[in-house]
């Protein structure tokens, strides 16, 4: 009877490994379920900016964006860093991005005196009016590709050139700037507002525009130089 006894006696192993099992599947299954909601959160958002983008009226005409393109050119010509303000939108701010080691570098900021070149060309903001200069537009589709085979920065065309910003919206180097989460949404929240690119080959620099609240505004400046590693 003893033996019989003790042969129903139950599995007090297998049940502590059964319920070390079902324990971590429930964490494992609640960290996924977070990362799912963070993703969902994450899309909403930027759904969300880029209806407020659709809803927006229409941009304005190509004359008028030529008009503030050419007032911009002239305040860093001209080092005019209050008129440069004026064209950051005060809410969204100034992206400017650079290239001063093996990643990108992501710089936000209201007032462009407050910004100092990285790398080796350190200095002040208008410096860059030593090699962006005689910009005068052409309207194109698609920007030229990079070759990395001629001179002047070795694009396939040379010149200046504006074209839709569509492609910097879907641009991800933000992803590999190593910033916070929150700061990688705010950049791609404000990479949706961007309808106009500039590149200006002889210095490889892009600018990047969109209108806030009707307002024409610079909301990032690309000072990395193609084929310079």
């Amino acid at each position: 009877m003893i033996l019989t006894l003790a042969g129903c006696q139950p599995n007090s192993t297998q049940e502590e490994g059964s319920a070390e099992k079902a324990s971590t599947g429930r964490r494992a299954t609640t960290r996924t379920e977070e990362k799912r909601q963070e993703a969902v959160l994450q899309k909403d958002t930027l759904n969300a900016v880029q209806e407020e983008v659709v809803r927006k009226p229409a941009p304005s005409s190509q004359e008028e964006f030529t008009a503030f393109f050419d007032r911009f050119e002239r305040t860093i010509q001209q080092q005019d860093a209050e008129a440069f303000n004026q064209m950051i939108d005060p809410k969204q701010g100034l992206y400017i991005i650079e290239s001063p080691g093996a990643v990108p570098q992501f710089t936000h900021l209201a007032n462009i005196s407050t910004f100092k070149k990285s790398g080796s060309e350190q200095g002040a903001f208008f410096t860059i009016r030593q090699k962006f200069n005689q910009c005068s537009l052409k309207e194109v589709k698609k920007l030229p590709a990079v070759t990395c085979e001629g001179e002047n920065n070795n694009f396939e065309q040379q010149g200046c050139f504006l074209s839709d910003g569509t492609a910097f919206q879907k641009n991800e180097a933000y992803k590999y700037a190593g910033l916070p989460k929150e700061e990688q949404t705010k950049v791609a929240q404000t990479q949706l507002l961007v309808q106009k690119t500039v590149l200006h080959t002889s210095s490889g620099y892009k600018f990047h525009f969109g209108q806030v609240e009707g307002k024409w505004r610079v909301l990032f400046i690309d000072l990395m130089v193609p084929c310079s590693a």
